[in-house]
């Protein structure tokens, strides 16, 4: 698996992309979004595809879910990869014991500004004051801490953790700093390539 492929789902992974293992020593990933959020899963369907992992089926599906809380009819894209050995250290890495997905505790080695990127894209809400909120109320509050660290170690970016929802939390200046990194960073590889 390449360099760009392996950030790419981490980000998606820490994210709301699955990762499951299956039988021989191998495993899957599957993507959904909302609806509303066509563009990205399109992009993100096209960059695995292009940088060569199988999928189940050339197309992005759509799903129809009743949402009983709301007593709306929700709209979601989902694809799937197939299960392949090379995604088992993912999956390795991502799924406990009991197959649950939780945050390794050396995330920060595997934490780059493409796996933020798609983090971010895959589950951050810009906020109104143009910050960003991280979606971590899945995973418990030491796993929440151990992200909180590996931003900060390795991006110097700030972030709170939202006391009820267990949500990373950042400021405008913060992801400005972040952006402009990210921005230099993919400059330089794109030189480089």
């Amino acid at each position: 698996m390449n360099k760009v492929l392996r950030e790419t789902l981490i980000g998606a992974i820490l994210g709301d992309a699955h990762i499951c293992k299956t039988g021989l020593n191998k495993a899957f990933i599957s993507f959904e979004q909302s609806s509303k959020k066509a563009d990205y899963l399109n992009f993100l369907h096209d960059l695995v595809r292009k940088e060569g992992l199988p999928l189940m089926d050339e197309t992005v599906r759509t799903y129809l879910r009743q949402d009983v809380r709301y007593n709306t009819q929700n709209s979601s894209l989902y694809f799937r990869t197939q299960s392949i050995e090379e995604l088992r250290p993912l999956a390795d890495m991502f799924l406990d014991e009991a197959g649950a997905k939780h945050i390794p505790k050396n995330i920060a080695e595997e934490l780059t500004h493409r796996s933020l990127a798609f983090w971010i894209m895959d589950d951050g809400q810009q906020v109104k004051r143009g910050g960003v909120t991280l979606c971590t109320y899945s995973f418990d509050l030491e796993e929440v801490n151990i992200l909180k660290e590996a931003l900060k170690l390795n991006f110097n970016l700030d972030t709170n953790i939202h006391p009820f929802a267990r949500r990373l939390c950042s400021q405008k200046q913060e992801i400005k700093k972040v952006k402009t990194d990210l921005f230099m960073k993919e400059f330089i590889y794109q030189k480089q390539t």
